[in-house]
């Protein structure tokens, strides 16, 4: 691994205290995300999770695929679970955001709190808004930790308004649905799309609600490109959201600073880790 562009030779969060580069992995399949896992876990330890999905990703192998076979047993609906029995995830410090699957029973619910994570539902913007999503996040995972972000383009709702346009609408209630905006697309080129998602303004929005936050590490997965369309608008939204989190990583500054404060800016609020003062 090469060292970073800055503070290489300064004590940093890493198991042998040294300071890392970031990661930050794109992809499709959202099982790469167990084997970045294990790679962080040599450098860091257990680490804190943020989880952007429709789906919970923690069902036991038994539970979603059957696990006919060792290999199908890690599949895009498991790896947290493999994660945390691993010892991979630092416990009840790890946080899903965006979910709206549909479950195979309330056990699922039970599964997902005993590999550690606390669930923010996509509907719940609807009630404590984006700000409210932001407190919960901060509040699960704190400013002090190394934390790894997941990000999988299902968050996004694959269609927010209907593909004809309103004129075109037949209906006795033209205030209801004929409307000024022009046919709009989410992301709809994905693996498993689940409606009832958010939009790109909110997802970044949140995103951006996280500045502060030690991300070591970040994947943006399940990206199918065969299924977008021709203006790319999956494409799109997928590199609009890594730039957000490219922007939260450098203004966040180099590992080696870590401390207390909540917002980096231009230096950190507090002290850097282990007391030492910049």
């Amino acid at each position: 691994m090469r060292a970073p562009m800055t503070n290489a030779a300064e004590i940093g969060p890493s198991l042998k205290e040294k300071t890392l580069p970031r990661l930050i992995t794109l992809g499709g399949d959202h099982t790469i995300t167990l084997p970045l896992l294990r790679s962080v876990n040599k450098a860091y330890g257990p680490i804190s999770v943020i989880h952007f999905d429709s789906h919970l990703d923690t069902w036991r192998p038994k539970v979603f695929g059957g696990a006919p076979t060792e290999q199908a047993a890690i599949n895009h609906g498991t790896y947290f679970w493999h994660a945390h029995e691993q010892g991979l995830l630092a416990n009840d410090t790890n946080i899903h955001a965006g979910i709206r699957t549909t479950l195979s029973g309330m056990s699922d619910y039970d599964n997902d709190g005993y590999c550690g994570f606390e669930i923010v539902e996509a509907r719940e913007i609807d009630t404590i808004g984006m700000s409210g999503i932001i407190k919960k996040i901060r509040d699960r995972v704190g400013t002090e930790k190394p934390v790894y972000l997941s990000i999988d383009i299902d968050t996004l709702d694959p269609a927010c308004t209907s593909l004809f346009p309103s004129s075109s609408i037949p209906s006795p209630f033209p205030s209801v649905l004929h409307t000024n905006h022009p046919p709009s697309i989410v992301a709809p080129a994905t693996g498993t799309p689940e409606t009832g998602g958010w939009t790109t303004r909110e997802l970044r929005t949140i995103i951006r609600g996280l500045e502060g936050i030690n991300f070591v590490a970040a994947d943006i997965v399940e990206v199918a490109p065969a299924y977008d369309t021709n203006a790319e608008h999956t494409t799109m939204a997928a590199a609009d959201t890594l730039f957000e989190v490219m922007s939260l990583m450098v203004k966040r500054g180099p590992m080696s600073v870590m401390g207390k404060g909540e917002v980096r800016g231009d230096g950190e609020v507090g002290q850097v880790r282990k007391g030492r003062e910049l």
